[in-house]
């Protein structure tokens, strides 16, 4: 009975001591989204929020300013309303001074959008316990929007009780829309002339942080909308910008692939050019879906992605090579639902795109699909390390230690680490790319040196892939020599949590107590003594 009640006091505090669940650094009490197109052309989209803040992170840093912005040539902002209300009551109204508009930063190194201005809410007031509420609109004139064109990410960082979102159109207007990677049924009304879609949802969960989660490995949720006819109308924005090459774009053509021999070289040439500009991080919905033309990004010497694609299209083309513009957008059912707000690249070839091409939809210009060429991630390398007494790091007792070269570029000297870092997902994981990779490590030991090694061969293979690491003595009888092969190689890029993660963490398990050499003079090793080589982000070692 006495060691009953023990277990149960024991049990009682390990309960209180880890709690099932942390709580969130802030909630929001409710959260809405109004995007409206007027019959006149003009827009408007307003943002409504109530944000409960329930740490000093989300009141100092993550919550503690807004920003929102917007092109005030085309554009208004208006700000309903702005305050706090704090733990007692307390209504803290946003002084005038709290309001400031500075230049954004994505804009700063970017003579051209300098007009555009971003405005920083500073909320005061703040204490633990107290809510934010901000209410604004950022209207644009008719004709700078060329259509109501939406892409927005469903989550936060924080929960939500209540989400709202909703789209207005004039009933006239073809509206196209889909809800990403998920199901929420939204409501349609039609009354005076416009038509309204609204979805509304109840504790939406923070969207993950910090574990490599995206729209094309399916773990974001996010709305896409569109009043274009077709993603074929949306696209004709682009293609109308692109002008026929000038002279000017000709000459720096030629310029720079003098002494070029093949095409491939021509193309190198002018990739490189384009490549070395500088970068405008402005997205297309931020320049109004507006491209300068390519005689202005080749004198100001920076670009957007988009002006970027268009040069260096122009370039190739006024040399006689044929270049087409591509774009990614998320895969969706309505092929027309997404329109430029989704677009997440505009290019002529792109490796990132191309490795997961499967998961995003690739069209040119005309929105015809695209199949890229896919980019070989094969590596075969071969290093030879010599050692001697008067080589590697000496340790105690006669060791001395060796590194394996590191690898240089693939899974294994990057990514590989990267996934490692959870044991468990939530959430789908996407590789970047399929690795195929085989490294061989040869090692000739001078004589009067002994190796310590654990001949070994560890294999795993599933439907993963197959990955193999093995150490093995050659039968050398000149110079002593071992070998070192480490062999990954996987069969598809994506990973859900509870069917394929658990087979992709198999291969992980080879990262750990991985027995090589240490050396010494002529004695017998004591197993304190112990030597680590990394090779391409692996650490074998042997304790």
């Amino acid at each position: 009975m006495k060691n009953t009640y023990y277990y149960i006091v024991t049990l009682a505090m390990l309960i209180l001591a880890f709690p099932v669940k942390a709580a969130s650094e802030a909630e929001f009490g409710k959260l809405s989204k109004a995007y409206t197109l007027h019959a006149d052309g003009s827009q408007e989209m307003r943002v409504q929020k109530e944000l409960t803040l329930f740490t000093h992170a989300a009141m100092n840093r993550v919550y503690g300013e807004s920003f929102i912005i917007y092109n005030p040539e085309f554009q208004t902002l208006k700000i309903h309303d702005s305050y706090t209300r704090q733990k007692d009551g307390t209504i803290v109204k946003t002084p005038e001074n709290a309001f400031v508009e500075v230049l954004p930063s994505v804009a700063a190194d970017a003579p051209a959008y300098n007009g555009l201005k971003e405005m920083v809410v500073v909320h005061t007031g703040l204490e633990l316990g107290a809510t934010i509420y901000l209410d604004y609109s950022v209207v644009t004139r008719p004709g700078y929007l060329p259509e109501l064109d939406v892409c927005e990410q469903v989550e936060e960082l924080s929960p939500i009780r209540e989400y709202v979102f909703s789209l207005s159109v004039p009933e006239s207007k073809p509206l196209h829309y889909e809800w990403l990677n998920g199901k929420a049924a939204p409501v349609v009304k039609t009354a005076d002339g416009m038509k309204t879609v609204t979805w509304t949802l109840k504790n939406v969960q923070p969207r993950p942080y910090s574990l490599e989660v995206s729209l094309p490995a399916g773990n974001v949720r996010a709305v896409v909308a569109s009043t274009y006819a077709s993603k074929a109308d949306a696209l004709k924005v682009i293609k109308q910008q692109l002008e026929s090459n000038g002279k000017g774009v000709t000459e720096l053509a030629q310029k720079l692939t003098v002494g070029a021999q093949t095409t491939e070289q021509k193309k190198e040439l002018l990739t490189a050019y384009v490549e070395g500009l500088g970068n405008c991080r402005l997205t297309l919905s931020q320049t109004g879906y507006r491209l300068r033309p390519a005689s202005e990004v080749i004198r100001s010497a920076y670009g957007t992605e988009a002006e970027k694609a268009a040069l260096l299209a122009a370039l190739q083309q006024a040399i006689g090579i044929r270049a087409e513009i591509k774009a990614a957008f998320p895969k969706t059912e309505d092929k027309d639902a997404a329109g430029l707000a989704a677009v997440s690249g505009l290019f002529l070839f792109d490796k990132g795109i191309a490795d997961i091409q499967d998961f995003v939809s690739v069209v040119d210009l005309n929105a015809q699909p695209i199949i890229l060429e896919k980019v070989s991630h094969v590596i075969s390398r071969t290093d030879t390390l010599r050692v001697s007494d008067k080589t590697g790091k000496v340790l105690a007792d006669g060791y001395r230690k060796f590194d394996l070269p590191q690898a240089r570029g693939g899974w294994a000297s990057y990514d590989g680490r990267v996934t490692a870092l959870n044991t468990t997902r939530p959430v789908n994981l996407l590789l970047r790319y399929l690795p195929d990779e085989a490294y061989t490590y040869i090692v000739k030991i001078d004589a009067g040196m002994k190796p310590v090694v654990v001949p070994t061969n560890k294999k795993i293979e599933n439907a993963v892939g197959i990955m193999e690491v093995t150490v093995k003595k050659a039968e050398d009888k000149i110079q002593e020599t071992i070998f070192v092969n480490f062999v990954i190689f996987f069969s598809f890029c994506l990973y859900r949590p509870l069917a394929e993660y658990g087979d992709f963490r198999l291969f992980l398990r080879l990262v750990k107590f991985f027995p090589f050499c240490g050396t010494q003079n002529g004695r017998v090793p004591f197993p304190r003594i112990f030597s680590f080589f990394r090779c391409g982000g692996i650490i074998f070692y042997n304790p």
